[in-house]
């Protein structure tokens, strides 16, 4: 997974419970906010949540290169149509550790996620704040991720790494002409691409202007955006750090961006809309934090 990507510069509870996964006890008494529950499940981790409605089928007469639109929504109870089984076995395996070391270095919760469809194609959007949040963000989704990268992490060891569980590369400078092939490539295959839309990690811990380019992407995809708010990682690993501390974190995930909803938009209203979205996620998560941080 990448430490720090984006469109530019391609970035369980504090009970005394034993926290769960795929119903199994893992091997440590949770220290985080609440209950750690089954990462795989469809239930949010951190409020009870509406089963989503379905999507529409796609308009007939779409041009068949466009990526496939997701059937129906919810958190999904079967995922990794873009994977073969090796690699969605080792992405579980990643995914399962991230989940331990989160839940064991301060703990984790999610919230939202029956807004992430269930099946077809979508760009996944999310705040940058730490190396961290890439691995936060794969942790609470049944689905498999692929990630934008910049492709100075792509050296032996860890481009091997990073590619294993479905990062690829763009150039520093932006996302150039390879790296929008190969993220459309990916959503015709029906994946969830995940990208930084500021570029860069934070410096202040805020949400820095959007780059440009994700107008052009989401207007050229034709697939829903999932906005992502996360907290927590800011105070965990800043970039001014060397090394993490042990922090609770949160993501919070919002109601999907959908084609019919932007349709029509110039470039700079469609990248407000989805900035406006990312804050109301980062509020969210933001407030979710401080209660947890508060019992």
């Amino acid at each position: 997974m990448n430490a720090e990507c984006g469109m530019g510069n391609g970035e369980g509870g504090l009970a005394d419970d034993k926290c769960r996964m795929a119903g199994n006890d893992l091997p440590f008494e949770a220290r985080s906010i609440s209950r750690f529950s089954n990462p795989f499940s469809g239930a949010s981790l951190a409020v009870s949540e509406p089963v989503a409605s379905q999507t529409s089928p796609a308009p007939a007469g779409e041009a068949e290169h466009a990526p496939r639109r997701p059937q129906n929504d919810g958190a999904g109870t079967g995922a990794g149509d873009d994977r073969r089984w090796g690699e969605l076995l080792w992405y579980r395996l990643v995914q399962y550790m991230f989940a331990t070391l989160f839940a064991a270095l301060g703990g984790w919760r999610a919230s939202g996620r029956h807004n992430m469809p269930a099946t077809g194609a979508v760009l996944l959007v999310a705040n940058h704040l730490s190396f961290l949040d890439v691995f936060l963000l794969g942790i609470p989704l049944r689905r498999p991720l692929n990630f934008v990268a910049r492709s100075s992490l792509f050296f032996p060891v860890l481009g091997f790494l990073i590619r294993s569980v479905g990062a690829f590369p763009i150039q520093r400078e932006g996302m150039g002409a390879s790296g929008m092939k190969e993220t459309l490539r990916r959503l015709r295959r029906g994946g969830i691409v995940t990208l930084f839309p500021e570029g860069t990690r934070s410096r202040d811990g805020k949400l820095a202007p959007l780059k440009s380019g994700i107008a052009v992407l989401v207007s050229r995809a034709g697939v829903p955006v999932v906005p992502a708010g996360i907290a927590g990682t800011f105070e965990a690993w800043p970039r001014s750090r060397l090394l993490p501390v042990p922090r609770p974190v949160r993501i919070h995930f919002g109601p999907p961006i959908r084609p019919e909803d932007i349709a029509g938009m110039e470039s700079q209203a469609v990248t407000a809309l989805i900035r406006d979205r990312l804050q109301d996620c980062v509020r969210v998560a933001q407030e979710g934090l401080a209660r947890d941080l508060n019992h």
